[in-house]
């Protein structure tokens, strides 16, 4: 299962496009994390399932979402609503509510995995907007091989970010 997420691409369209057209025979998961600033009739959303962000002025995404692909669930949420700049705990909880090891979310702007109680947080960056460890956009690509995997992270440039991807057991 390989999985591209995206967030915080704040009204761009060209690097989530870029992105599809480079990826979209080697990616089966498509998961926007919110704030796209995109209306629901934006052709993008055909591929992307993504939440609503802070940002977003639509009420046609949900504020989470969680969905099933083969055999594995994923918690999408932007995070603004669960408090991800202090923890995870309410991500955490609603992560264990609904069974879900893996969770992508976004708001900070921050790339990073964190794992807590065998729960994965993955927040693929900004776009558009960067802060924290590098200061270039960036996107994360899950490669999941049954319980075991890899977070890959990106820059704009598609330049692999080695400090920053990191081995996963589910």
């Amino acid at each position: 299962m390989r999985i591209l997420a995206v967030s915080d691409n704040h009204g761009d369209r060209y690097f989530m496009e870029e992105i599809l057209s480079i990826y979209s025979e080697q990616v089966e998961i498509w998961v926007h994390c919110g704030d796209s600033e995109f209306d629901e009739e934006n052709p993008l959303w055909q591929n992307y399932h993504t939440v609503k962000g802070n940002m977003d002025r639509t009420d046609a995404f949900p504020e989470t979402r969680v969905e099933t692909f083969y055999n594995q669930k994923l918690l999408i949420a932007h995070g603004h609503l669960h408090n991800v700049k202090t923890s995870f705990e309410a991500l955490k909880r609603e992560a264990q509510k609904e069974d879900v090891k893996l969770v992508f979310y976004g708001h900070t702007h921050i790339p990073r995995v964190d794992e807590e109680e065998g729960i994965y947080f993955i927040n693929p960056g900004s776009l558009t907007q960067p802060r924290g460890p590098i200061n270039k956009g960036s996107y994360a690509i899950v490669d999941m091989d049954g319980k075991t995997g890899e977070v890959t992270y990106y820059d704009t440039d598609h330049n692999k970010l080695d400090q920053l991807s990191k081995k996963i057991t589910l």
